[in-house]
C-alpha cells in the first residue's frame, strides 16, 4: 500500500508544480507562494475541524524540526521560480536527484537519528539518477 500511495504522491506533486507555476506566472514567485500556502492553511484547518483535534504544542520537541515548514516554503519558491524554465519534467527529476543524494547522506550518517542502513543497490540508484539527468540535460 505505501508503495502504491507514493506513487500518487508522484501524480499529485506533477500537478501540484504545474498548477503552481501556472499561478506564479499570473501572481510572481511570492506572491503565488503565500497565496499556496493559504490555500493549504484553510483546507488544514477543515481537516482538524472535521477530525475534531486541537491544536496543540509540545514543549520537549526539538525546535530543528520546525525548520521543515520554511524549508517547505523554500520548495515551494524554488519550485516556482524554476519551473518556466525547466518544465515540469526536469524540474522534478532534478529535485528527485536532490532528494536522493541528501537522503542517501542522512541515512548513511544516521542523522536526525534516523537509522536507516544504506547498500550499494543505493548508490547504484542514485547514479542511474545522475546518468538520467544528464541523458534529460543534454539531449
Amino acid at each position: 500500500m505505501y508503495y502504491i500511495l507514493s506513487v500518487f504522491i508522484g501524480f499529485v506533486i506533477s500537478i501540484m508544480v504545474t498548477l503552481n507555476g501556472e499561478l506564479t506566472s499570473t501572481y510572481g514567485v511570492f506572491l503565488a507562494t503565500v497565496i499556496i500556502h493559504i490555500c493549504a492553511i484553510l483546507v488544514l484547518l477543515v481537516v482538524l475541524l472535521i477530525n475534531r483535534q486541537s491544536i496543540k504544542i509540545k514543549k520537549k520537541i526539538p525546535l530543528y524540526y520546525f525548520i521543515g515548514g520554511l524549508l517547505g516554503v523554500l520548495t515551494t519558491v524554488f519550485n516556482n521560480y524554476a519551473f518556466p524554465f525547466l518544465g515540469v519534467s526536469l524540474l522534478l527529476s532534478l529535485c528527485l536527484l536532490g532528494q536522493s543524494a541528501t537522503s542517501l547522506v542522512l541515512d548513511m550518517f544516521h542523522i536526525f537519528n534516523h537509522n536507516q542502513k544504506t547498500n550499494n543497490k543505493t548508490i547504484f540508484g542514485l547514479i542511474l539518477l545522475i546518468l538520467g539527468n544528464i541523458v534529460m540535460i543534454r539531449f
